[in-house]
């Protein structure tokens, strides 16, 4: 073994050689790397070796390769024979690595990222080998093909090779057929569409399109996922007259698979706003099938009309006709509203409305022409929408705030909200009928439906119930005063925790709005009615400290508010007794301190004692709990 370490030191010596004469690392630095290197061996040498032992040479290989480049670049020398021996270094240890450890796919794809930027040619090669391990992930196939045709247009027939062996193993795969569709694709483009074949009815683009339909097809016996489609179709897209027949396949095979879901029509509408009408597609298509009926070639009619029709209506790159007429933005909208109203009425679900209001609503926020057009499309969607009763409750909120800000929405807002709260028995829909009352200040049905909430909806009416609150209190009228005091008297009586919050709300309200007295008498019953809530007592003792007075009253309350939270919260609560504690010293009596400490550790719970004293410390230096 030592033998073998003092040979491979030995072929290194040119390396240390040309450090040295190059002068890119002190003398010191070279015998550094010459120990790293002689220990790195001896790891990767030895009986029982392990993947770290090799990655640890390939590291520090790595290193050394890219130190080398930066003082190339520093000192403008070439060092291209020193790169070039680490970089074959590295290589060989990756494969003596991948022969011991070819189930580790990572290791796979550090190899391939590392030979791409050393030795690009070797990186096929690599690829077939990883295939043998790992063709079981289809990722590894077109991986491999997208290299191959990347690396160089002249591999495209390997690429397609590798690919066709890839979907004889993954014929289901997506991915594999989504590449193989995009690489002829592009062939495709880039093949001659003007040349023609033997009796000038072909081209060779046509014959390339022909793989590309093949492909598709062969797709279709295996993939069923919307998505896939999808994509296909908006890849076609980035080549809208040569691939309309491809583009008319797969709406029509959509359509078939696909008629009742929502995002088919979406999709569809959609495409009218970026100019791929499917009245246009309809046509070019009703045109070529006449066309195959007489047995005259589409094809060759095409270009007969080309050649006696030379406009702007001819396409450059495929000499035909162009099938996708330009229009008016205002036509598009049209047409894709034309879409949308089509597919609620053959799809009359809640995600096919809610898909079509959301592009109506994503117009009218990111177009500034036509918008009269669009609000107009957007207001008959939304009344649509209502009619069909499958609107959601965020659209109705959006129709709401529309109608709230013209002068005369009010009363239609609150006939729509009404009615749509007869087959909407939601909270949000309680919620936006709630806010259209107090917007036009319909006082008797303002209490009107707090009642229906109230009675129906439980805890989750909170916020109707603070909205009321907070309606009345603006109102500030004798009536309002009273409602209030009605509503607040009832979220007192609700034994719901949530509602606790209301119950702070109207001590503050009766010690700002009535008296400080008043305030502390409320509190002193409701500090023993269920539930129970540090909450509450907080909220006092914030009420209290806002006072200046400091007098025996005053501190008195104060100290029940602690009494009333260590009696209920003592036992898992340490901070309450820290609280307590800091009230006694700063306001209190200093005499109760000790009591209330042997207190504290009596009451708590065993395992929390540590945690208050620790607080009680820190609170005793000034410190923030």
């Amino acid at each position: 073994m030592g033998e073998f370490i003092a040979e491979m030191q030995e072929r290194l010596l040119p390396e240390y050689e040309q450090m040295k004469n190059f002068q890119i690392f002190t003398p010191e630095q070279i015998r550094e790397c010459v120990r790293k290197r002689e220990r790195l061996l001896l790891n990767v040498t030895k009986s029982q070796i392990s993947i770290a032992d090799y990655l640890d040479f390939i590291v520090y290989e790595t290193q050394m390769h890219a130190t080398i480049t930066e003082k190339e670049k520093v000192s403008g020398m070439k060092l291209r024979g020193l790169k070039t021996s680490i970089a074959t270094r590295i290589i060989r240890m990756y494969r003596e690595m991948l022969v011991k450890f070819a189930h580790e796919k990572r290791l796979w794809n550090n190899f391939i990222k590392f030979s791409k930027k050393s030795a690009p040619q070797e990186v096929a090669g690599i690829y077939e080998k990883m295939l043998s391990y790992h063709g079981g992930d289809p990722e590894t196939w077109t991986s491999a093909a997208l290299w191959l045709y990347e690396y160089s247009r002249l591999n495209v027939t390997r690429a397609e090779s590798l690919l066709l062996r890839g979907l004889q193993r993954h014929p289901s795969s997506e991915l594999i057929n989504k590449v193989f569709f995009d690489i002829l694709l592009k062939e495709a483009q880039q093949a001659d569409s003007k040349r023609t074949l033997a009796d000038n009815t072909i081209s060779e683009q046509d014959i390339r399109l022909e793989r590309v339909m093949a492909v598709y097809k062969n797709s279709l016996n295996h993939i069923t996922h919307w998505d896939y489609f999808l994509k296909l179709l908006e890849v076609c897209e980035d080549y809208p007259e040569m691939t309309v027949d491809l583009q008319g396949a797969i709406i029509d095979d959509m359509q078939t698979k696909f008629s009742r879901k929502p995002a088919l029509w979406d999709a569809l509408a959609k495409r009218e706003l970026r100019g791929f009408h499917l009245a246009d597609l309809n046509d070019y298509m009703k045109s070529k099938n006449n066309d195959d009926a007489n047995g005259e070639p589409s094809e060759k009619k095409s270009r007969v009309q080309t050649d006696n029709n030379d406009d702007e209506n001819i396409d450059e790159q495929t000499g035909r006709r162009r099938v996708w007429k330009t229009r008016t933005k205002k036509s598009c909208i049209e047409m894709c509203v034309q879409i949308y109203k089509s597919a609620v009425q053959y799809t009359a679900t809640p995600e096919m409305w809610n898909l079509y209001l959301e592009t109506m609503l994503s117009l009218s926020r990111n177009h500034k022409t036509e918008r009269n057009l669009i609000q107009q499309c957007l207001a008959n969607a939304l009344q649509d929408g209502h009619n069909s009763k499958l609107m959601d409750a965020k659209h109705y909120a959006t129709l709401s705030m529309i109608l709230g800000n013209s002068d005369s929405g009010g009363d239609a807002c609150v006939r729509i909200l009404t009615e749509a709260l007869e087959f909407d028995q939601s909270l949000r829909m309680h919620e936006l009928l709630m806010a259209a009352l107090i917007r036009i200040d319909d006082e008797p049905n303002v209490h009107k439906l707090f009642g229906q909430v109230r009675r129906t909806l439980g805890a989750a009416a909170l916020p109707i119930w603070q909205s009321c609150i907070s309606y009345y209190r603006a109102r500030g009228d004798a009536q309002s005063r009273r409602r209030l005091n009605d509503i607040y008297t009832l979220a007192c009586k609700e034994t719901w925790p949530e509602f606790v919050a209301l119950r702070c709300s109207y001590l503050r309200y009766l010690w700002h709005e009535h008296s400080p007295t008043k305030a502390r008498d409320e509190y002193a019953k409701l500090a023993l009615q269920p539930p129970m809530s540090v909450q509450l007592h907080r909220e006092m003792i914030e009420l209290l400290e806002s006072t200046e007075l400091r007098d025996l009253p005053t501190i008195k309350s104060w100290r029940m508010c602690y009494e009333f939270m260590a009696t209920y919260f003592g036992k898992t609560e340490p901070v309450v007794w820290v609280d307590y504690l800091t009230f006694e010293r700063d306001y209190g009596e200093t005499k109760n301190i000790s009591l209330l400490c042997q207190r504290a550790r009596s009451t708590l719970e065993a395992n929390l004692v540590p945690e208050f004293e620790e607080k009680r410390a820190l609170a005793y230096i000034g410190a923030v709990i």
